[in-house]
């Protein structure tokens, strides 16, 4: 396989949507998502019932080549009008780095929340997704035990281990998470205490 060929293949689960909105009013119609890669498509399932709080849970397997020409995974955030027609609730664009290379190996499964922006570049929401980035052949292979990925840095070196135990997002919801995820960048500073 040349170098120009290689994909990788991804596992992508669209877990959920919080505070969807439309021109500052929460959505209340049936959502559902469509995932981006190099121009291929893939659509998850509608949420009938969620409106601006959804729940997709849907996993969508994709090709991702590696050779540099996919720097981002598109995440649009539709719903369906009472007579069928699709309308956008916003758009985010993923960018490769968060999930692929660093201390994200292969196999691990990385949970992400990205704000939604409608075509006026306005807050549309947020969308939580996950993503795994499956092993091929020639990797190392991973116990049955795989293990999550960090949702930042800080929390790289928790307990001396440089990785939390594997968790579907399903327990998250069930151990006491409540289905919330924080969205942010961490930021580094230095807390300097002044002597009394």
């Amino acid at each position: 396989m040349s170098y120009s060929t290689m994909k990788r293949s991804l596992e992508i689960e669209l877990i959920s949507g919080e505070g969807l909105e439309i021109d500052r009013k929460p959505v209340k119609r049936k959502t559902f998502c469509v995932v981006t890669i190099d121009q291929k498509t893939r659509v998850c399932k509608l949420d009938e019932t969620g409106g601006s709080y959804p729940t997709w849970k849907d996993k969508v397997e994709m090709d991702m080549p590696i050779n540099g020409s996919v720097r981002f995974i598109s995440i649009e955030v539709l719903y369906r009008t009472s007579g069928g027609a699709e309308k956008n609730v916003g758009y985010a664009k993923i960018p490769v780095t968060d999930f692929m290379g660093g201390f994200a190996p292969q196999g691990h499964v990385n949970f992400l929340s990205y704000r939604l922006r409608d075509e006026y570049g306005d807050k549309s929401g947020i969308v939580n997704v996950s993503i795994m980035v499956k092993p091929d052949g020639n990797d190392v292979k991973y116990s049955s035990s795989s293990m999550v990925a960090p949702a930042c840095s800080s929390q790289a070196g928790v307990n001396g281990q440089m990785w939390r135990p594997r968790t579907s997002s399903s327990m998250v919801v069930t151990a006491g998470y409540g289905g919330s995820v924080v969205t942010g960048v961490p930021v580094w500073c230095t807390y300097h205490q002044g002597s009394s």
